[in-house]
């Protein structure tokens, strides 16, 4: 068995963001930045502006007309959102594209950016201003479970069966097995790629909410983990969680939540994720490169 050093150690060695994703990544945090710099950055990389283009002419954005510039892409969807889409390439390409025994890529993909979603969409009933960063620490929350699966596919095969069978969470599986967890494989690879604190924090926590000390992080991380919690309701086991998934009272308390509210939210999230099909489908993010792979 590898000791929780060593495999902290092999989270490092894991793809790491490339020279153009990182800037693309300081500029889009840099509030003094510009269009030029960041459609210059972007530019670098004909295939990434393949797919920027064609990821914001998504029904999900719903725009009244065809986006064929980079720079329209920036004017129209905003920095940060740019920056998400380039994220959500990079994570598809070297995370996604393995298969596993135990674990549907495309489905745990689909379960990813359906929290991206689902985060962005409850940001707007709990009124909270930052969606553009609620998106990607929704998009990126559970990456830790692939890192196990790259690492340790034995635990991520374990805590699997254990969920299933017992009918739990994928968290509360872990915490049966008493095992390293994807919370914390997931925060230490975000600290490797110097990710911003509120998607360090949100790997951290999102199923466990409660524990949360630092007061600047909680909307972050109750947001995410409701959004999380609903699309595990939908998506059943999609994400390794068997069971029927209750929020946390802190949570459910902090949004003055109550049953016709979430019920609204609810089904909301269910028409923008019919609309969203393209946009949270795994094919969406890699079919271009297969393309050029053929070629």
């Amino acid at each position: 068995m590898a000791t929780i050093k060593e495999i902290l150690k092999k989270v490092s060695e894991l793809p790491t963001p490339n020279f153009i994703l990182k800037r693309i990544m300081d500029i889009a945090s840099n509030p003094s930045s510009n269009t030029k710099e960041l459609e210059s950055a972007v530019l670098q990389s004909p295939p990434l502006v393949a797919k920027i283009l064609k990821l914001s002419n998504s029904a999900y954005y719903a725009l009244p007309r065809k986006i064929t510039k980079v720079s329209q892409a920036i004017n129209i969807l905003g920095f940060k959102t740019v920056r998400n889409l380039a994220m959500g390439i990079f994570v598809a390409e070297s995370f996604f594209k393995r298969e596993f025994e135990y674990l549907d890529s495309k489905k745990f993909w689909q379960h990813s950016m359906a929290v991206a979603v689902a985060s962005e969409l409850l940001s707007q009933v709990v009124n909270y201003p930052d969606k553009e960063e609620i998106f990607l620490s929704g998009m990126l929350h559970d990456l830790g479970k692939i890192v196990m699966g790259i690492i340790t596919p034995e635990n991520l095969e374990m805590a699997l069966n254990v969920a299933d069978h017992k009918k739990v969470s994928f968290h509360k599986a872990e915490n049966m097995l008493n095992m390293l967890d994807h919370q914390t494989l997931g925060k230490q690879l975000f600290q490797d790629w110097n990710l911003p604190e509120n998607v360090i924090y949100t790997a951290a926590h999102h199923d466990n909410p409660e524990k949360i000390k630092i007061d600047t992080y909680t909307m972050n991380i109750y947001i995410v983990h409701l959004a999380n919690i609903s699309i595990n309701t939908i998506y059943y086991g999609y994400s390794g969680c068997y069971d029927i998934p209750v929020p946390s009272d802190v949570v459910w308390n902090k949004f003055d939540m109550n049953s016709k509210k979430y019920l609204n939210y609810l089904n909301e999230l269910e028409k923008k994720l019919e609309e969203s099909n393209d946009f949270i489908n795994l094919d969406t993010y890699l079919e271009n490169q297969e393309d050029e792979e053929n070629g």
